[in-house]
Formats: C-alpha cells, sequence, structure tokens
C-alpha cells in the first residue's frame, strides 16, 4: 500500500470513527447523536429555519443516525419514506418509530407515524417538490392527490414525543 493510500485509509477510517460517536459525518452514517436534548418538544419546527437537512437517528438499540432532507407543513415535521436499496434508515424507522432529530445542537425525541392518507402526503408535495427540485409525475399538479399523482410517494411524519426525561430520551 502506497503512503496516499494509507493516508487516505486513515483518514476514511479517523472520520467513521468520528461519525460513530457524535452523529453522521457527510455522507457517511453516525451513531449516537451529541448534543443538548430538548425536554420541551418544538410546537411548529420553526427551528428548523436556516437548516437544509436534519440529522436523524434511528434504532435506539444501536443508534444510527444520517442527515436527511425534511419538510415544514404547517406545523408537522415530515421526512421522506421510500425505500432505497442503498440506505438503511428508512427500514429501522419502519422496524422501531423512535428516533431523535437534530437541529443545530437541540436533539428533540420523536415518534415516526407513516403517513397513508392520500390528502396528508399531497399537502407535503409542494414543499417536497420545491426543496428537493424535482417534478411532480406528468399530468399531475403539485399538490394532487390523485392515486397515479401520490403513487410510490411515502413520507414519515415526525411527532414530538413529550415530556422526555434527558437522560432516557430514546
Amino acid at each position: 500500500m502506497s503512503r496516499h493510500q494509507a493516508a487516505a485509509a486513515w483518514m476514511v477510517a479517523a472520520a467513521l470513527g468520528l461519525s460513530a460517536c457524535h452523529g453522521p459525518l457527510g455522507p457517511f452514517a453516525g451513531g449516537r447523536l451529541s448534543g443538548t436534548i430538548s425536554t420541551e418538544p418544538s410546537a411548529d419546527w420553526s427551528v428548523a429555519a436556516g437548516h437544509d437537512t436534519v440529522v436523524i437517528e434511528t434504532r435506539p438499540d444501536d443508534p444510527y443516525s444520517v442527515q436527511v432532507h425534511y419538510y415544514v407543513v404547517g406545523d408537522q415535521l415530515y421526512v421522506e419514506a421510500m425505500p432505497r436499496g442503498w440506505s438503511r434508515w428508512r427500514g429501522f424507522l419502519a422496524a422501531d418509530p423512535l428516533a431523535r432529530v437534530r437541529f443545530g445542537d437541540r436533539i428533540y425525541p420523536v415518534r415516526a407515524v407513516p403517513v397513508v392518507r392520500a390528502d396528508e402526503i399531497a399537502s407535503v408535495l409542494p414543499v417536497f417538490y420545491t426543496k428537493d427540485a424535482r417534478r411532480p409525475p406528468t399530468g399531475c399538479d403539485v399538490d394532487d392527490a390523485r392515486p397515479p399523482c401520490v403513487a410510490g410517494l411515502r413520507f414519515f411524519r415526525l411527532e414530538p414525543r413529550p415530556h422526555v426525561d434527558p437522560d432516557r430520551a430514546m
């Protein structure tokens, strides 16, 4: 192994080691989040303002955290839940809905609820399409709740978990 390969391998190992302790690092998944755990739930998710992404921690028994896009609609917080072969966090969240999200240095305990009603999915779509620079399917408006327009689109609504003891925040 050359010096350059060894240095690159060391840097990747160090990045993975750091991310496992304090959350994700760039594209690498991490472990338990560090930060201040909020004992008061966010009433309207205004804490999200100014952040492009949210860090979400899933799998309480073996924390797994990633950085993802989020969508605020009214006073509700959503993340997309479409299955991706290379992404594991959605499956972890589907198996156990307890999670935590971090905006800045504040951590908020949440419960993930799969969104199943077409009208609620449609309410998220304008923000989803705008934020992710995507387009709706041909023949659909950005807020169209008709079955062909919401087919395959899945979201989790992240509901605050109130009165969480910071020592037992998961």
